[in-house]
């Protein structure tokens, strides 16, 4: 390669910058004058110059036209010593303009060597063209030229070096952008990788616990063994356990790959309470606990916009614990408005106990995954120690936080402090005085509904004797597909009332079949209700964006499951078209 090969691209119009080499010597200088004295004299005086152990090689053009040509057989001229007078009165200053604009070349160093300063006024030239020298002819002797070409060269090679550092910057900055580039499309990539895996390990974990505990279930209906019933207690105890260990790793999971999306709905507060009551009271009798509720009158018929799921949540690990490590004494939940702002609220709500108390130094752990205050904690009072960390990180997407003020020996407070919306006041309607019968869901299934015939759309064998012995038990007729292809085949033939379906199933999975059978006659407003192992939010949407009425997660909940198809069935539904066996 040689050195006008290194200079190639330089200057070129592209936007990328083309890498500058080093100069090789010599420095090449460019002689541009119609007047051959005038190249005589700058030959004669420039002849023996060497500058920084470099010599010069000097170039001519007697003209502009000449000049360009030069100028593109040789991109590496360091030096053009240029006339202004030439073709035309202004060829010199058009040429500079050509040069700095049209070539975009900024570091070839330009002297003005003029004989007519009428044409080129020094001020004016110097103001309005990008050159770097002015000299009249009458004026050069040895030392100006010697003193402008070497001031020039020099010029020259410090923005040559600077052109250097610039484009080698760009190169790091380029490899920098690259590198940063591939890593966030292996981050991403990998984050898509995990996610899958969470979905993939949700319904791996949930599909042989719905067996496990719908067979429990199922068998503690029917048995009436002291012992035996007793001992399925003790299984269907520790399978509900597993599955709270299983949801909160998976919960955590999807906080730290974020993919868990707070719900955005109405409730009041007191009704989260009653839930949490419902959930947690027995626990306090059987430890012979006190359980006490402390609640400001306006936070309990507080109409809220906001997450009730994942409030209780929080508030079932706070007063869990609460529980699980304190003896005897009480607990005791308050809540108190501190902020009341037209469009939200700020609760702080503190659940107290007098139990064992954390020190001050195990405190600062308490809200990292995995952690529990003392090692031996997890042996005598077990748990994963994920609770108090999924809390905290929940109540911070909720605009909150979570704390805690305790003492060894003295028992603890916890508290939460959580921003939610309120919940717009509908005017003009008047809302709808719910209604109990007083009797279980599956009750009402055996009064109102014994003989409707529905669709069971499952391929797991446990699954299917599972959901198809709790849906017997209600008094339905339940017609079984092992797949979705055939769940659309059968609803082709038969009029059902209702269908449940799986997700994940051979030949046509259950998205697709709902697609399908939503486009049947008859099966536009029929309810359609996931029952599946795929649990996360997103696969919620997925059920209902397909045309699904709703979405029960597996391990099924047999009170969830009946309260589900009782609100459905409720439902007023259109007349039932003829079907193939009506034809026959």
């Amino acid at each position: 390669m040689n050195e006008s090969d290194n200079f190639d691209s330089l200057f070129a119009p592209e936007p990328a910058a083309a890498k500058p080499t080093p100069l090789i010597a010599p420095w090449k200088v460019l002689l541009v004058d119609d007047e051959a004295d005038i190249h005589a004299v700058l030959r004669l005086a420039l002849q023996d110059f060497v500058i920084e152990g470099r010599a010069l090689q000097l170039l001519d053009a007697k003209s502009a036209a000449e000049t360009r040509v030069c100028l593109a057989e040789h991109p590496d001229i360091a030096l053009i010593l240029l006339d202004v007078v030439m073709e035309t009165e202004q060829a010199g200053l058009e040429l500079v303009r050509h040069i700095r604009q049209d070539i975009g070349n900024r570091i070839v160093q330009i002297v003005l060597v003029t004989g007519q300063p009428g044409y080129a006024p020094q001020r004016e030239v110097v103001a309005a063209y990008a050159i770097d020298g002015y000299r009249l002819k009458s004026e050069l002797t040895a030392d100006k030229i010697f003193v402008s070409v070497y001031a020039a060269l020099r010029t020259y090679q410090a923005l040559l070096e600077l052109a250097q550092h610039r484009y080698h910057l760009e190169s790091l900055v380029e490899e920098r952008t690259l590198a940063l580039s591939l890593a966030k499309a292996a981050a991403e990539a990998a984050s898509r990788a995990k996610s899958t895996f969470l979905a993939n390990m949700s319904h791996e974990l949930r599909t042989p616990l719905n067996g496990i505990m719908g067979m429990t279930g199922i068998a503690l209906r029917h048995a009436e063994d002291p012992t035996l019933r007793d001992q399925l207690s003790k299984i269907d105890h520790a399978s509900h356990h597993l599955l709270g260990v299983i949801n909160d790793i998976l919960d955590i999971s999807k906080i730290e790959a974020e993919r868990l999306i707070l719900e955005q709905v109405t409730f009041k507060f007191g009704e989260v309470l009653t839930n949490l009551m419902s959930l947690i009271g027995h626990k306090a009798t059987d430890k012979q606990l006190k359980l006490r509720v402390d609640l400001s009158p306006e936070v309990t018929s507080l109409s809220l916009l906001g997450d009730p799921l994942r409030l209780g949540q929080i508030l079932l690990n706070l007063t869990g614990n609460a529980i699980k490590f304190t003896e005897t004494g009480s607990i005791t939940l308050r809540a108190r408005l501190i902020e009341d702002k037209p469009a939200d609220v700020l609760l702080r709500i503190e659940v107290t106990d007098t139990g064992i108390g954390i020190a001050a130094d195990d405190q600062q752990r308490l809200f990292t995954a995995f952690e529990q205050a003392d090692g031996s904690m997890t042996r005598k009072y077990g748990g994963t120690g994920l609770g108090l960390a999924i809390s905290k990180r929940l109540a911070k997407l909720m605009g909150g936080d979570v704390g805690v003020e305790s003492q060894l020996g003295s028992g603890s407070t916890f508290w939460l402090i959580v921003r939610l919306g309120k919940a717009p006041i509908a005017h003009g309607a008047v809302p709808l005085a719910p209604t109990f019968s007083g009797q279980a869901a599956d009750e009402r299934l055996l009064d109102d509904y014994a003989g409707t015939r529905i669709l069971l759309a499952e391929d797991e064998p446990i699954n299917q004797e599972v959901s198809r012995g709790l849906l017997q038990d209600a008094g339905l007729v339940v017609d079984l597909a092992d797949d979705g292809q055939q769940a659309v085949d059968m609803a082709k033939q038969n009029h059902y009332a209702l269908i449940l379906m799986d997700m994940q199933m051979p030949k046509l999975n259950g998205v697709d079949a709902t697609r399908i059978i939503r486009t049947l006659p008859g099966y536009g407003q029929t309810p359609i209700l996931a029952m599946t192992a795929n649990a996360f939010d997103e696969d919620r949407q997925v059920c209902l964006d397909s045309g699904m009425n709703d979405h029960i997660a597996k391990p099924v909940d047999p009170e969830v499951l009946f309260e589900t198809l009782l609100k459905w069935l409720e439902q007023p539904q259109p007349p039932a078209p003829a079907t193939q066996d009506d034809k026959e």
